[in-house]
Parts: C-alpha cells; structure tokens; sequence
C-alpha cells in the first residue's frame, strides 16, 4: 500500500540536476546533440537522395574517329589489328608501344608515364559525341583484381584505372578489343550502355580468332556495312569462348552505322505470357524485360523511354513490355519498374538497377558462375565511377543470401563512400544481412554524424536489423533522439526500444538532453520518453518532468512533460507535493493535468484532496470536472487499500 504524501514536502525541482544525476550513474555519457559531433549543419537533400543522371553524348559518326592502342611491352603486336582499322577509315591512334605504326597522331612508350601522357592528350582533342577505339595486345592476370591488367616496361596497368580513366570523356560510343585476355573476367571491366567489348582468351586458339576479326569478311545481313557484331560472330566460330558484349547492335568501324534493328517493345501480362515470349526467342537471342505493375507510379512514365531504347538498339535483343496486377517474383528486383535479362531458355541473367542505363549492366549476362559475378560486384565497389558503385551495390543488395560474402567490401566502402545514394545503398544491403553483418556496426555508427538525414536515419535502422551490441552504441542513440530530423528520431527510438532491460541505465543520459538548451531538442527528447517503456526506473526522471512544466517555460512543452506526467500513474507519486502546487497553475491545461496526474496516485494522494475540492470554484468547467474525477479516484483507492 503507497503511504500517503506529504502535500507541503520539498519540491524534486530542487534535487540534483540531471547532469548530476548522470555523472552519479553507473552509465555516463554526454549525449547532447553536437556534444561530441553526432549532428552537424542543415542537410542537403530534402528527400531520400539519388545518383544524377549523366546524359551520354550522342554519337556522331562524322567526326573523327580516335585509337587508343597497347600494342605490346616488347614489341609491336597489333599490326594486322590496325591494318583492319584503317580499311575501315581514317582514325588518329595514339599508341602505347616500342614504336610507332605509320599513321600515328601520338606516340609514347608503353609504361605508365606514357600511357597518362596519351590519357591526356585524348582529354585535350577529344570532342564529346566521338567513337573511341581501345584496343590491348594482351590483359595479364592481376593479384586481388578479378579484371586483370594491361602489361607496360614498368607496371601493369588495371583495366579498373582505365576504366575510371575514359569515363570521364563524353565520347559517343566505344569499342574495346582485348587481345590475348588471361582473366575470364577482362570482358566485363570496360562494360556499359555505350561500350561494345570482345575479349579473346590467352592461346593459339584465341589469337586465331583475334586475327579472324579483323579479317576481310562478308556483309552477312547486306546492309552494306559490316558492323562489329557480324566480326564477333564470325570470330566467336572460331572460338566460342571469346567474349563480346554489345548493348547497341548497331556499330562498325567505319563511318557508318549498321541499320538499327529495334523495333516497339513486345507488350504481355502477366507471368504465363513472358513465358511464353521468351520460349519464342531464336537461341543466342536475349529478352530484354521492363518488368511493370497496374500499381505502379513510376512504371507508366518509364514505359516511353523504354520504349525509345527498344527502337534505337539492334543485335540479338528482344525488347519486352510485362505488366502485372501483383508482383514478379523470382526477379530480384528491389523497386518496380525492373529491366531484367533473360536467355532464351527461360535463365534469368541479370536485373539492371539503373533504369535510365540499363544495358550498363547487359555483361551479366555473360557469367556462368556466382562466385564470378561476386568478383565483379566486388571490384565495382572500388571505383572512382559513383554510377558504378552504385550499381554495384543495388546488384549485391538483388542478389539476396549470397551477397553476404561481400559484407567485408561493402563496409569498407561504407567507411570511404562520399555519395548519400550510394552509401544507403549499402545499408539496405547490410540490413538484409542480418547479424551476418554484425562486424559492421562501427561503420554504422560513424555514419551517425553524416549531413545527411537519410543517412543517418538508415543507419540507426541497419544497427536494429544487424542486432548490434546495445552498450557500445547507446550513448550517440540517445543523441539522436532529439535529430532534427522526424525519421531518425523514430528511428533512434526504435533501436532504443529494441533493449527493453538496459532503458533503465539510460535514463540519466536521457534527461540531460530532456534539459537541453534549446527548446526543440528538450521537446524531441521529452517525446522519446514518452514512447519508451521505463517500467519502475520512470520515477528518476521525475525532477526533469517537474523542471519542463515549471512556469515561464514554452507552453508545448509544459503540456508534453505534463501528459508525460500523467502517463507515469503511481510511479509519479513522490511528485505529489509538486503537483498540488500545480493546481493553482494559471494555466487551465496544467491545472487539468495536474489533477489528473494526482488520481493517478490514489490513496498516496490524499493530502491533495483539498486542495482538489478547492477547485470547484475554478472558472473553467473541464478544470472542474477532472478535479471532481481526480478526488473520486484517489477516494477509491483509499477504500480498496482499507
């Protein structure tokens, strides 16, 4: 039975203060937003935050063309290549080698130094809109890089370094040939929505190939221009296992295109009608599939650039339109609409996660293994390029369970990424892991000082799905349960409230930010309390509550701490001396409060009874009536404790 209160006792406002309080607990830390740099300035995004779009430069097949040629570190290698180059037309090559072709622009020995110097020279000279041709003698394994390297007198040259290298020039197409290739993953280095790629494996049998390429062949289709693609069939005969990778179907190497292909997107509903689209397609044929739904904001508006790409693109594609009522499942496609790959005997290759360039990602359809599309994945991660990584990580977060194996790479890019899209990216992917991804929790935390709200916010989230160690990270928590921002609050809450057994050491911590200076952090932290479960520890933020409702402070913030009052029951009953003097408050709503905060207490209460019967001289009615209900609850106790 609760003893009743004394009504004229010391007042809790003249206790210790919280900061007090807190150094005199077991669990101290300092967790004032800014106290130890968790929340900066304003964000710059209002909402969640994207990669920009980069607009490709559209081809222009009357410029000039450029060459960037390796052509060997001993000696020169690529003559009968250059030979087909120039029956073609008319390029300016800039060669890396011993010596210097006839008919070369620019010249420089194949070493480092001489590669950056023709790097450069390609930067000054060329105009967006150009085709630029590499060609390689020869890609050399490389320890670490699933890539591999272009072997120079001096170094080797990562094909991920060239790669960042020319996506920084706004040519209109590319064309990569890689002679002599060891890594069976040199195709998918230079890969994207512009880039035609061959590769032709190390050996006899590969350079066979290589030579027939370039080799004087017949125009198969009869359009008059022989265009990469008929090249690459005629040496895939030769051997299948070169690689080639062509997202436009439509170049060649001289100054004409091939006739574009493309035609209006086949339109079916529903998972029975792709089905059956697909099982149609010729073999070697590849469905291209923009995966929609009836429900859908986004997919309508997509449906006529996808539509515009399907036109403009030959080769062996099939551009398919699939709506459905539901889901598609079995897709692993984060968010609709989707651009998936499918071959012609029902396989899913790949889902592209940038719609706007989703034949970026068509080299996935090229790997046969997962542990091969892993190495890919993990060697994006590393790129200077911010549409690669971010590609990246949406391709691993798609790839569910097995991504996991990346956990190492995606925190280590976590600690180094500048892009907000990119680094949220990764936290969904890190989340899905679960406590697979526990080692990365410091990399979350750090994120806790991020501009960002975003990120911030998806931090604080990927700690709860990772079942993060409570003790290590509650101290910059319970800073951001007053972040300016709604969503990380909730968020902090949330992670807070995931650890029911250790709120209790919280506390103390807690009410330092509750007495904050700035209004807004004490009303953010007060409606933190109040969301979480204290149990019996509530009581100690009893001297804060009674601070927050003290006269003169902002009236939203009396009537937050009061209802929070409230809400404590019998909890709040060493209060009682404070709350009866609250009853003569000026303010009604406080006044109100009050009262109901001392039925709360019942029989301890009992002192307060007149003070309460006073009140049915108060000028407001609802003041009065609580007053009445109040006396009848605290009457009631004492008769059940009796």
């Amino acid at each position: 039975m609760s003893e009743p209160a004394t009504c004229d006792a010391r007042s809790l406002v003249d206790g210790p203060t919280a900061r007090d309080a807190n150094l005199a607990s077991p669990f101290v830390c300092d967790p004032r937003p800014g106290a130890a740099g968790w929340v900066h300035g304003r964000t710059t995004f209002m909402a969640a935050p994207s990669l920009p779009r980069r607009e490709p430069a559209p081809l222009d097949v009357q410029r000039p063309r450029f060459a960037l040629v390796f052509d060997g570190r001993d000696g020169p290698r690529l003559d009968h290549a250059l030979a087909g180059l120039r029956a073609e037309a008319d390029y300016r090559l800039l060669v890396a080698g011993v010596a210097a072709p006839p008919g070369t622009a620019h010249h420089a020995p194949p070493s480092l130094a001489g590669v950056t110097t023709l790097i450069a020279t390609l930067r000054r000279e060329l105009e967006p809109g150009v085709m630029l041709v590499i060609l390689a003698a020869e890609v050399a394994e490389a320890p670490d890089d699933p890539w591999g390297c272009i072997p120079l007198q001096d170094a080797c040259l990562p094909l991920a370094r060239l790669r960042d290298e020319l996506a920084e020039l706004r040519t209109g197409a590319r064309v990569v040939v890689l002679a002599q290739a060891r890594p069976r993953l040199a195709f998918a280095a230079l890969t994207d929505a512009a880039t035609v790629v061959m590769t032709f494996p190390s050996g006899q049998v590969g350079e066979k190939a290589e030579r027939a390429f370039w080799s004087r062949i017949a125009d198969r289709d009869g359009d008059g221009v022989l265009s990469v693609r008929e090249r690459a069939e005629h040496a895939r005969r030769q051997d299948p296992a070169a690689r080639f990778v062509d997202p436009l179907g439509t170049l060649s190497f001289a100054r004409r295109q091939a006739r574009a292909r493309g035609a209006e997107p086949l339109a079916v509903h529903g998972r029975p009608e792709l089905d059956a689209a697909v099982a149609a397609l010729s073999p070697g044929q590849i469905a291209v599939v923009n995966l929609s739904t009836t429900w859908c904001a986004a997919c309508e508006p997509y449906r006529p650039e996808f539509a515009a790409l399907a036109r403009r693109t030959g080769g062996p594609l099939r551009f398919i339109h699939a709506e459905t009522d539901e889901q598609w499942s079995g897709f692993g496609a984060l968010a609709y609409p989707a651009v998936a790959f499918i071959a012609a005997d029902g396989r899913l290759l790949g889902v592209s996660h940038d719609l706007h360039d989703p034949l970026a990602a068509l080299a996935l359809a090229q790997f046969e293994a997962l542990d091969d599309r892993l190495a890919h994945h993990r060697a994006e991660l590393q790129s200077r390029d911010a549409r690669v990584r971010g590609r990246a990580a949406r391709a691993i977060l798609a790839l569910g369970a097995p991504g996991a194996a990346l956990i190492d790479d995606l925190a280590r890019d976590l600690h180094d990424e500048v892009v907000a899209a990119i680094i949220l990216d990764i936290l969904q992917a890190l989340a899905s892991y679960g406590e697979k991804a526990r080692p990365a929790a410091p990399e979350l935390l750090a994120l806790f000082n991020h501009d960002d709200d975003s990120v911030r916010a998806g931090a604080v989230r990927a700690l709860i799905r990772v079942g993060a160690e409570p003790a290590p990270i509650a101290c910059p928590v319970l800073a951001l349960v007053a972040d300016r921002s709604p969503g990380v609050r909730a968020a902090a809450i949330d992670l807070l409230a995931a650890d029911p057994a250790g709120l209790p050491a919280l506390l103390p911590a807690l009410t330092v930010v509750m007495e904050d200076g700035d209004p807004a952090v004490r009303r953010a932290a007060l409606a933190a309390f109040r969301r979480l479960a204290w149990g019996d520890a509530a009581a100690g933020a009893l001297p804060t509550l009674l601070r927050l409702v003290t006269p003169g402070e902002p009236d939203d913030q009396r009537a937050e701490a009061m209802a929070a009052l409230v809400d404590l029951g019998p909890a709040a009953s060493p209060a009682i001396p404070d709350l009866a003097r609250l009853l003569t408050d000026a303010d009604p709503a406080i006044r109100r409060q009050a009262a109901r905060a001392l039925g709360n207490c019942g029989a301890a209460a009992q002192c307060a009874v007149p003070s309460l019967a006073a009140m049915s001289a108060d000028p407001d009615p609802h003041t009065r009536r609580k007053a009445g209900e109040a006396i009848a609850q605290i009457e009631a106790f004492g008769r059940a404790s009796r």
